[in-house]
C-alpha cells in the first residue's frame, strides 16, 4: 500500500496548510489540497474520494479538483461521506453560488460527480482497498478511516481529541501497520486543543497508551505556527515508534 499526504505547496514544505492524503494513486481521504496537485495526471487517476468532515482544510480544492478532472461520460469521481456531509457539500458548496450545482449537472450519462453515503463501521470496497469509517472525537461529526488492502492496513483518525470507538475498533484488526495521528497544538494550548476538538502532546501521549500494539506513529497536522514547539514536546516524551510525516513522501506498507 502506498500513503502520501498532499502538499499544498510546490516544492512540498512541513507545513501543513491543507489536508489531503493520496492511497494508492486511487483513493483520496479529504481533497484540500487535491485540485492543487501541478500533475494533472496524478488527479486524473483520483477515482474516489473519502471526506471525514466538512471543514474548508479537508474540503477546500474539492471544487477545483472536480472541474479539473471532468470528462464527458459516465466516468466521474465519487464522494463518499456520511449523509449530512453530502448534504452539505451539495447544498453550501455546489449551490449555484459558491460553485455550479455539478450534483443537478451529473444527468444521464453525462456526469461530474456522485456521492455515495457511508455508514458508520460498515466497510466498502474501493480500488481493491477495504475502507472502514470510524466516528472520532472532533468539533463536528467526523469519521476516521481504517484502510486495508488485504496485506496492508493504515489508520487515518483525521482531526480528532480523546477519543476512543477508533482505538476499540483498531485493536480487534488482525493486521495494522501506522496510524497518522494529529497533533495540532502545543501543550500551552490544551484547553483549546480539548474544546475543538484536538490533541497537544500530551493527550498523543495518552492515546498511544490506548491502542496496545506496536505500529508506526506518523505525526499530521501541526499547526503551522506552532510545529517546532509541537516537534520539540514530543520529541521529550521518547514516545517509541513515533515520527513526523513528510509531506509529498510515498509511505510505503
Amino acid at each position: 500500500m502506498k500513503v502520501e499526504l498532499l502538499s499544498s505547496s510546490i516544492p512540498p514544505s512541513e507545513s501543513q496548510f491543507l489536508v489531503g492524503f493520496l492511497v494508492n494513486d486511487e483513493v483520496a481521504i479529504d481533497a484540500g489540497p487535491l485540485g492543487l496537485l501541478a500533475d494533472l495526471r496524478k488527479q486524473e487517476r483520483v477515482r474516489h474520494v473519502f471526506i471525514t468532515h466538512e471543514h474548508i482544510d479537508h474540503i477546500a480544492t474539492l471544487p477545483i479538483f472536480l472541474e479539473n478532472v471532468y470528462e464527458p461520460g459516465p466516468d466521474c469521481v465519487e464522494l463518499l461521506a456520511v449523509e449530512d456531509v453530502l448534504d452539505f457539500i451539495h447544498h453550501d458548496i455546489f449551490n449555484g453560488r459558491v460553485w455550479p450545482d455539478f450534483f443537478a449537472l451529473s444527468t444521464g450519462a453525462d456526469r461530474f460527480v456522485r456521492g455515495t453515503p457511508l455508514v458508520l463501521c460498515e466497510p466498502v470496497v474501493r480500488a481493491g482497498l477495504t475502507v472502514t469509517p470510524i466516528p472520532v472525537s472532533h468539533c463536528v461529526d467526523t469519521l476516521g478511516f481504517l484502510i486495508d488492502d488485504g496485506r496492508a492496513a493504515v489508520a487515518i483518525p483525521s482531526d480528532t481529541g480523546p477519543t476512543d470507538a477508533i482505538w476499540n475498533h483498531l485493536r480487534q484488526c488482525p493486521r495494522l501497520d501506522a496510524v497518522f495521528l494529529e497533533v495540532s497544538f502545543p501543550n500551552a494550548h490544551a484547553e483549546l486543543a480539548f474544546t475543538t476538538g484536538h490533541h497537544c502532546p500530551a493527550t498523543f501521549a495518552a492515546e498511544v497508551t490506548k491502542l496496545g500494539r506496536d505500529v508506526r506513529w506518523i505525526v499530521v497536522h501541526r499547526k503551522s505556527r506552532y510545529a517546532d514547539e509541537i516537534t520539540r514536546e514530543l520529541e521529550a516524551l521518547r514516545l517509541p515508534n513515533v515520527e513526523f510525516v513528510k509531506p509529498g513522501m510515498v509511505y510505503e506498507f
